[in-house]
């Protein structure tokens, strides 16, 4: 039941890889295949040293994209550090922790990320399409990306395709911060002029979520080929806590 103490929904931010366009996940899921490594293997990898990481650096823009392929490239054929966290991955999920892991790799930075921003050029029409029923019933939308210099959302897409889609493009390259930092969303919560409390936000990695959730924003997570139902969630949550009702 709607709960009228709730503030009304005054705008939506998303997140835009495995959002708007494609996920990069599905490009890493397919290189591990190809490569015989376990599932999420290079997931785990680049996200072992948190905040730290050369992903992370890269995405609040600190480091080239020179220095990121090489020191990437290193950071993901680090096997013992890598098998180490993954085996803590398996525990956390309660998997099992005897699977052999690899000896040795060979994982090739620059053809990873290359793919992983290739895919990114490929939008999700679904989520377009809910942009564009917001926008016409007077919602304010942004997108809130954890981004890179050179990548497929930067330059000619962005200005081409991202510029008129959104009201605000808020960069992880450009502000320095990335997600989940609590100050990355209040950044784009300020460009948009509304409170946490008055967004819906759209994102599909659970961390994102989680400190969107601790905003007080409502977090509507976007799965792999369910990005529909995602979408659908939004129109049912703007229809009843909406600040504007939808004419369209």
């Amino acid at each position: 039941m709607f709960d009228d103490t709730q503030d009304k929904i005054r705008a939506v931010i998303f997140d835009i890889g495995g959002v708007v366009v494609k996920s990069p996940f599905i490009a890493i899921s397919q290189y591990e295949r190809e490569h015989g490594l376990p599932a999420n293997y290079i997931n785990v990898a680049l996200s072992k040293n948190g905040a730290d990481g050369v992903f992370q650096q890269y995405e609040r823009g600190e480091i080239s994209h020179e220095r990121f392929i090489d020191q990437w490239t290193d950071e993901l054929n680090d096997v013992d550090a890598n098998n180490r966290a993954y085996r803590r991955y398996l525990e956390r999920r309660k998997l099992d922790v005897r699977m052999a892991l690899p000896e040795k790799t060979q994982i090739n930075g620059g053809v990873v990320f290359a793919r992983m921003m290739e895919i990114a050029k490929s939008p999700n029409e679904c989520i377009v399409d809910l942009i564009r029923w917001l926008r016409r019933n007077g919602y304010r939308v942004a997108a809130l990306t954890n981004n890179f210099k050179n990548d497929a959302t930067s330059g000619k897409m962005r200005d081409d395709f991202f510029g008129p889609l959104f009201d605000e493009f808020v960069e992880s390259t450009v502000v320095g911060l990335r997600k989940p930092d609590p100050r990355f969303y209040i950044h784009a919560c300020n460009k948009l002029e509304v409170r946490p409390s008055e967004v819906v936000f759209l994102d599909d990695i659970t961390a994102n979520l989680r400190a969107a959730d601790a905003l007080g924003m409502t977090a509507v997570a976007v799965n792999i080929g369910r990005e529909d139902e995602a979408a659908e969630a939004v129109k049912k949550i703007v229809r009843s806590r909406g600040f504007f009702s939808p004419k369209i």
